[in-house]
């Protein structure tokens, strides 16, 4: 499997001291030069030694002595060269030598005037050599050269003799036929049981690197390709990006119905999340219940929006099973969050965590000011503004899909802020109810894309899910050590005449901060283009709320924005009347 996702080769490795011979199609292995030239060092080395003792012993008389000495030395010399270059070996020069090898072998069947001297085992060495380290067809046509050779070498013995159809009454055709045979079946052997090996070494691998319930990579193999695809990104400069999910209340699934129940539930997560990524990325089970995605050519955006898509449709899954699953997930990305796989594996991790303490089923992108609100310890920025500022970095983090809804809670925020001074609330209740107004939104997180930007009327069944966001958002804020904007954001579409969501609460039932951002975000919506209306203007929309005062909004809350919008037309008069005389002047 890793293999097959392409981060073996060596070429892919700094450490690779030269050339793969992949790159010459002769070696079927990540074989490199170096590698390949100390095997025929050794066989050059123990062909030269065996060759000198061959002429020390006792030998035929026609041996011509001078002649295998110095094919002995020839072979001794092509050891040494071979050492000596060492990782500076090239790829031709590897690649050349067994020819070279089978030649000097047929020269010493020559001089040893015998086609069937013990030279002939020589060939052997070149079989077991061609079928075991090289590519099959490298391999066939090496061994065609060996037999070649043979070949040309019992003729010429032959037409050494005088007489070149001796050979027939003398058996060579019988011995080459034999000899050449058995060179064939050993390469066979040798191939099956090198295919067979090579089949081994990958289950093995596999094993190591696969998680064996899932059939997805475990955290070593993850590991491992997430180094070289990082490794890729930062050379290219391109981002890169990982998603860490973990399956919510899983411990329920074992409790009442067992682990085979268990494993079955991991087995179909892990094929939604296979079957729902591109083909790019990669998938890994991490352990018990968490997995991993690895996101080639993604930044932390595109990664969010997958991560909910994967999410949804996970809860889909399993929504008609006694326990209907969920999963959390973590987003981070390089460079934003991390310049290593460790380091954005753990910055993933805390967004993973800090999507379970948000109230689980949510993606988070990772934000040192997440966990920062979580653990109720926000960094030091110095000032009054210290916590606005961790409470923006969340709502970045938990955001809409679109640049449109952060513009909103902005200036919502800053309505509400006005609002507040305007009924003289104290200075940390204002700037409490500011950062209401920018978090008011921030349940739209669990509406679907397709509704956000519907340019029509919503479907009863639409309008049901939009009517969710202020449940939502009060779950997200839970346990995040903003309670009281928790209670203000739930109760933000509440109306005084008791015909609002989600409680349907009457007048002093909802708190005073809630009104505050219901006639902030309709008087902004209202003078906002929408994908489904158009603005109606600010003296229409200051029309509505006094139209609606009393019904769908506080009297007094509209009588004190009115007054701020008053006072804003006037400061705005003023400063234009100054610039003009400025000019005039």
């Amino acid at each position: 499997m890793l293999r097959a996702l392409g981060h073996t080769d060596v070429r892919d490795s700094p450490d690779s001291p030269g050339p793969s011979l992949h790159e010459n199609a002769w070696a079927v292995r990540s074989l490199t030069p170096p590698m390949l030239g100390r095997t025929q060092a050794c066989m050059f080395a123990g062909a030269g030694v065996l060759g000198f003792v061959g002429v020390l012993l006792p030998h035929p008389t026609g041996f011509n002595v001078v002649g295998l000495v110095s094919l002995q030395a020839a072979c001794l010399v092509s050891a040494i060269l071979l050492v000596a270059l060492g990782k500076r070996t090239p790829g031709w020069l590897v690649a050349i030598t067994p020819f070279a090898g089978t030649a000097l072998i047929s020269a010493a069947l020559y001089y040893s005037d015998q086609s069937t001297s013990a030279y002939m085992l020589f060939y052997l060495w070149i079989g077991i050599y061609a079928f075991y380290f090289l590519s099959r067809t490298r391999a066939w046509l090496l061994g065609a050269f060996a037999v070649l050779n043979y070949g040309a070498t019992i003729l010429l013995l032959r037409l050494g003799d005088g007489n070149a159809t001796v050979g027939l009454a003398n058996g060579d055709v019988h011995d080459f036929v034999l000899i050449t045979g058995t060179l064939a079946v050993a390469g066979v052997f040798i191939v099956t049981l090198r295919d067979r090996v090579g089949r081994l070494i990958d289950r093995l691998t596999d094993a190591a690197s696969t998680d064996p319930l899932t059939g997805l990579l475990n955290r070593r193999g993850f590991h491992h390709i997430t180094e070289t695809e990082l490794e890729r990104s930062r050379r290219g400069h391109r981002p890169f990006s990982l998603l860490v999910g973990d399956c919510d209340f899983f411990k329920l699934v074992n409790d009442q119905f067992g682990h085979h129940a268990g494993d079955e539930a991991l087995k179909s997560i892990a094929s939604l999340l296979d079957h729902n990524k591109r083909r790019i990325d990669t998938a890994a089970r991490m352990g018990g219940e968490e997995f991993a995605l690895m996101l080639p050519e993604t930044d932390q955006h595109e990664a969010y929006i997958l991560a909910e898509r994967l999410r949804s449709r996970l809860r889909g899954l399993f929504a008609a099973e006694p326990v209907g699953l969920t999963m959390s997930f973590g987003v981070a990305s390089y460079p934003v969050h991390g310049a290593s796989v460790d380091a954005l594996l753990r910055a993933a991790d805390e967004a993973l965590y800090a999507a379970k303490a948000l109230g689980r089923d949510r993606s988070v992108i990772y934000s040192a000011e997440v966990g920062a609100i979580l653990t109720g310890n926000p960094p030091n920025r110095g000032g009054d503004h210290a916590q606005l500022a961790t409470v923006l970095s969340l709502a970045e983090a938990l955001d809409v899909r679109d640049t449109g809804t952060a513009r909103h809670s902005q200036t919502v925020g800053r309505y509400s802020e006005l609002m507040a001074r305007a009924l003289r609330l104290g200075r940390e209740h204002v700037e409490r109810v500011r950062l209401a107004g920018v978090l008011h939104d921030i349940g739209k997180i669990g509406v679907p894309d397709s509704i956000l930007g519907k340019p029509g009327p919503l479907s009863d069944e639409e309008y049901g899910q939009m009517r969710k966001h202020p449940e939502i958002g009060a779950r997200i804020l839970g346990g995040s050590g903003l309670e009281d904007i928790r209670r203000w954001i739930l109760a933000h579409h509440e109306r005084p005449d008791g015909q609002g969501y989600p409680h349907r609460l009457v007048d002093e039932e909802i708190p005073i901060e809630a009104k505050i951002l219901a006639v902030a975000d309709a008087y902004e919506a209202m003078t906002s283009d929408r994908v489904y209306r158009e603005a109606i203007g600010e003296r229409a929309a200051r029309d509505e709320l006094r139209r609606h005062s009393g019904t769908q909004f506080d009297p007094r809350v509209v009588e004190a924005f009115l007054r701020v919008l008053v006072q804003r037309d006037r400061d705005a008069a003023d400063e234009e009347g100054s610039v003009r005389e400025a000019r005039s002047g």
